[in-house]
């Protein structure tokens, strides 16, 4: 037996080899070239950086570059060179194959100036090259000090470092900036990032809620208004803070759209931890009616029958969870657990609370059989709680 494993060896490594060559040609076969040529006013230019994620080149005497082992599908290729406006241009990287960076294969060069700059700085920001904007920013504010665009790039600087999660340097920067432009355009940008650098970004909820109040009240013609009552009514109720977080959902619905849908969920959950029951139930049956197909209306349903419940209106909390039952079947909690199961069991409850002893007993044992597994949303066993139905059924009423 012992004989056979050398053998046994050697097929596996000619295997592994096999395999090995096949993923070097497949990852070779992925990459791709760009070739092209960079000019200026006076025609090529020496010595411009070409790059394209972690490959970089530089162009020639004849202002001539190749780029290669560029990732295949649409790339962005970015050209700087001292004295001229950076610039980029996107290509199609064609894999195993060489494409022209253009239809006649040259890029011009603008000379530097305040406007060509500032053109290419938003051009990086609004594209996402958050990175490469923060620098780019940077610059600029050392090379055009005083001009009358430093305003909207201390934003883009600002703005670009909360995009890459540096927060505390974003509220510096966009503190800054708010204090110091008021009247700029991108002020009220400014300010509503403000408010998401201490609240999403850090968690401090207060702080954030406060610049959100300043939001409303310097700038109560933005259009961030809206959504800026609604995740200061989150920040509320991330704090427990549930009557304070209904007054700014609801103040959040008027603005319609998104905004509305997302506060009216919002809100209906308020009512329900303040226990206005009947509020809740009849927001959760609104948000259903209006948005059936959302992601968070299996969760809506759910809720409007446990409002009734614990209204002790069980005749309308049983109608309610036997919606979530028969509409929503494959509706899940955020963490992926099933809602029905839960659903069911809480259909049992009510029939009980009617009196109607054997339906419940049926249900419950229907559980087993279809969810074996089942849990409530926070992973605590389901089917436990139905076993204790069951056996409480068996022995004081059936």
């Amino acid at each position: 037996m012992k004989k056979s494993y050398p053998f046994l060896l050697g097929i596996a490594c000619i295997i592994f080899l096999v395999v090995l060559a096949g993923c070097m040609t497949m990852s070779f076969g992925e990459k791709g070239t760009v070739r092209g040529r960079v000019e200026g006013n006076n025609g090529p230019l020496q010595g411009v950086r070409v790059e394209s994620g972690n490959q970089v080149v530089f162009t020639n005497e004849a202002g001539e570059f190749l780029l290669e082992d560029i990732s295949s599908g649409a790339q962005y290729i970015f050209f700087s060179c001292e004295g001229y406006s950076g610039t980029m241009v996107q290509v199609t990287v064609v894999k195993g194959n060489e494409v022209l960076i253009s239809p006649d294969g040259i890029i011009i060069l603008s000379l530097s100036s305040e406007s060509n700059d500032y053109e290419y700085l938003v051009s990086l920001y609004q594209l996402g090259f958050y990175e490469r904007s923060f620098l780019e920013a940077e610059e600029y504010q050392k090379r055009y000090f005083g001009s009358h665009l430093i305003p909207n790039v201390s934003f883009i600087k600002g703005a670009s470092s909360y995009y890459l999660g540096n927060y505390q340097i974003a509220i510096s920067i966009l503190n800054d900036m708010v204090k110091s432009y008021p009247d700029n355009e991108f002020a009220d940008d400014g300010q509503y990032l403000l408010a998401r650098c201490h609240g999403q970004g850090l968690n401090q909820w207060w702080d954030a809620i406060n610049e959100y109040k300043n939001l409303i009240q310097n700038y109560p013609q933005s259009e961030f208004i809206g959504v800026a009552y609604y995740e200061m009514g989150d920040c509320y109720y991330i704090l427990e803070s549930y009557s304070n977080a209904s007054i700014a959902y609801d103040q959040a619905r008027s603005f319609g759209g998104e905004v509305e849908k997302k506060s009216t969920y919002g809100l209906a959950h308020c009512f329900y931890k303040l226990e206005l029951f009947y509020k809740a139930a009849s927001l959760f049956a609104e948000y259903v009616q209006k948005y059936p197909n959302d992601e968070f209306a299996d969760d809506a349903q759910y809720f409007e029958g446990a409002s009734w419940y614990r209204r002790d209106d069980y005749q309308l909390a049983l109608e309610a969870f036997d919606k979530s039952i028969v509409q929503y079947p494959n509706g899940t909690w955020y963490n992926g657990i099933f809602i029905a199961p839960a659903s069911m069991f809480n259909k049992g409850l009510c029939l009980e609370k009617v009196g109607r002893y054997s339906e419940a007993y049926q249900l419950y044992l229907d559980i087993i059989r279809k969810y074996p597994g089942a849990k409530w949303a926070d992973g605590t066993s389901l089917i436990d709680s139905t076993k204790y139905r069951i056996e409480l059924l068996k022995n004081t009423v059936l």
